[in-house]
């Protein structure tokens, strides 16, 4: 029983061999229709795969060449610093009777900062006038001493008496200078009780307030940073100084190259910088050279000892022809494009290429300004295949790429 169940279970020949017809007929059948469907190839055209007939515009977008000064600044990481500071001590000892600032103010040059208790040296400038009062009259009388000697009857002098008539008068003298210079030295001890601000700047942190004993051992009271104008130095590598000095005259740097700085907020400030100076040797460690550049900081933005980024470019920099970066095409022999001819078909360019920014690159040889160039669809063109427009509609007027060029500059 198990074997004619086998038996039965087994396709017979015939039946197969029809299965296998009725297939082939319906796949053929669907063959047919697929072809029906399908437009017919047009004569001589590439293959399928090969991309668009000859006869048939390449769908692409142009772009005109526009005329304009790409720019792109270098960039440099500089420190703020102060372009004049001073820490101000105390040049005699004595109690703080006043501290006449607010601290983290601005001051101005002669402002009064502290008061140190001047009675000890005003008294101690009465002394040393009273002393000069004193040795002028002690000159007073060697004078008139050696005026009567000299006028008695030579008889009734001696020589000595006369020399030392001379002797106090010329002592007298020297008494007097002595006491001059000391009462100078006190009227210089009673001027330091008045500590004033000797630049304009910042005020910081004090240590010393009122009833506070101070003296020059003590150290520095407070310190005083100008801030306006205020200086910034970045290092420069010697293959960029020496790039920019056999490019520019000395003279015309500063007409030539423009200096700006960006914040770490990202602002960049419209100030530009003026050169200050250079150091006068390059760094044997690093092979950098320090530049300084002063701006002014009326309000604030750049504090010493902060950090910036120091954008230099050209202050007048040429205008070149620039296109989009995509419409450049590299290869082996360099960089092309293709550029739209009046008859509506692509032509490839050889070109040579300058700074490259936010996306447009400058055309330094090969292209004119106003040349209508392929910037997207360049990998499906084929030399002298024509082309459509696809960002005007599919008319082939040129396009801009939905903007201009000053555009994308200011971008």
């Amino acid at each position: 029983m198990e074997n004619q169940a086998n038996e039965l279970k087994r396709e017979h020949p015939v039946a197969r061999a029809a299965g296998w017809l009725m297939t082939a007929a319906c796949c053929a059948g669907l063959g047919w229709l697929a072809r029906g469907w399908m437009p017919p190839p047009a004569a001589g055209g590439p293959p399928a795969m090969m991309g668009a007939p000859s006869g048939t515009p390449v769908p692409v977008v142009i772009q005109v060449a526009e005329e304009a000064a790409l720019n792109p600044p270098a960039t440099f990481i500089g420190h703020v610093e102060p372009v004049r500071d001073v820490d101000l001590r105390a040049q005699i000892d004595g109690y703080v009777k006043e501290v006449h600032f607010q601290e983290g103010v601005l001051v101005r040059a002669g402002d009064p900062l502290f008061t140190i208790d001047p009675e000890q040296y005003e008294a101690r400038v009465a002394l040393r006038r009273a002393e000069i009062a004193q040795a002028e009259a002690s000159l007073d009388r060697a004078e008139r001493y050696q005026k009567r000697l000299e006028a008695s009857d030579a008889r009734g002098i001696s020589q000595a008496d006369l020399d030392t008539a001379r002797s106090d008068v010329m002592q007298g003298r020297a008494a007097i200078q002595q006491a001059k210079a000391n009462l100078a030295l006190a009227e210089i001890d009673l001027k330091h009780t008045r500590i004033v601000a000797p630049i304009d700047g910042r005020i910081g942190r004090t240590v010393a307030n009122v009833g506070d004993f101070v003296s020059p051992s003590l150290g520095t009271l407070v310190r005083i940073v100008q801030v306006d104008p205020i200086r910034v130095v970045f290092s420069v590598t010697d293959r960029d100084y020496l790039k920019v000095r056999e490019s520019i005259a000395e003279t015309a740097m500063q007409q030539t190259l423009r200096v700006r700085l960006k914040l770490p907020t990202g602002t960049i400030l419209d100030a530009a910088g003026l050169r200050d100076f250079e150091n006068n040797e390059m760094s044997a460690d690093t092979a950098t050279l320090p530049v300084r550049v002063r701006f002014k900081n009326a309000d604030g933005l750049l504090v010493p000892n902060g950090y910036v980024t120091v954008l230099i470019d050209q202050s007048a920099p040429k205008k070149w022809p620039t296109v989009s970066q995509s419409a450049l095409v590299h290869d082996r022999d360099g960089a092309f494009v293709y550029v739209v001819g009046a008859d509506g078909k692509a032509l490839v360019r050889r070109v040579e290429t300058g700074a490259e920014v936010d996306g447009r690159a400058e055309i330094r040889k090969g292209l004119a300004i106003g040349e209508q160039v392929i910037v997207q669809g360049v990998q499906k063109v084929m030399p002298g295949q024509s082309v459509q427009n696809l960002a005007d509609g599919g008319k082939g007027a040129p396009a801009s790429n939905g903007q201009s060029h000053a555009e994308a500059v200011k971008k």
